[in-house]
């Protein structure tokens, strides 16, 4: 049975530490490591904007064999994830197989569900994921990076937690939830990201 936390007092995340087991994760970075790679969209979908001052960080292109795979693992968690945020998810998004330099950062930003920017992935997403690959670490160690946490923060309370990065590990949160990767300071950091949208209805809501 995996280990699932839910932690609710600051901010609805739910985490299940062992999401993938090591022997995955090593294989996913191993594929990374030699697959090529672009920068990462800042905004929107396809031919959209890239703009290093706000999301700095390579996107890998994977092989369709693991891109599968963790699409598989992605509807697999569904339940569990309608379960606990008491929502009807549909399919996730193709995943995005990250990896963060030193020097590299994402913005506090919100995924969806806000209103307040005019992209389909505002009016679609309804539940954000983010699956590590490898640990971070308060030492500069192999195989491990320092900085680069996942933070939640809420400017209406003033409310902050910060997520260390454990290989294997997936955490998932409302997409309207403020949250921001740290600058990365050694190694690398490996990660998915993804996105579950609500699932239509006959009506077409």
């Amino acid at each position: 049975m995996r280990d699932q936390v839910t932690t609710k007092s600051e901010f609805d995340l739910f985490t299940v530490r062992d999401f993938f087991d090591a022997g995955t994760c090593r294989a996913l970075i191993e594929e990374m490591r030699h697959s090529p790679v672009n920068a990462a969209l800042t905004y929107g979908q396809g031919e959209g904007v890239v703009d290093e001052r706000v999301r700095r960080v390579r996107q890998v292109s994977m092989s369709r064999a693991s891109t599968r795979y963790v699409i598989g693992r992605l509807e697999e968690h569904r339940e569990d994830l309608e379960h606990h945020f008491h929502i009807e998810l549909g399919a996730s998004e193709p995943p995005q197989f990250l990896c963060y330099g030193v020097g590299d950062f994402f913005v506090a930003h919100q995924d969806g569900n806000t209103g307040l920017i005019d992209l389909e992935t505002d009016r679609t997403r309804r539940i954000s994921i983010t699956i590590f690959l490898n640990e971070q670490s308060i030492d500069q160690r192999g195989g491990t990076y320092c900085g680069g946490s996942l933070v939640f923060s809420d400017w209406r309370t003033g409310a902050r937690r910060e997520v260390s990065g454990h290989a294997g590990m997936s955490v998932a949160f409302p997409s309207e939830t403020t949250h921001e990767v740290t600058l990365v300071t050694y190694g690398e950091r490996y990660a998915i990201v993804s996105w579950y949208g609500r699932r239509a209805t006959d009506s077409g809501l």
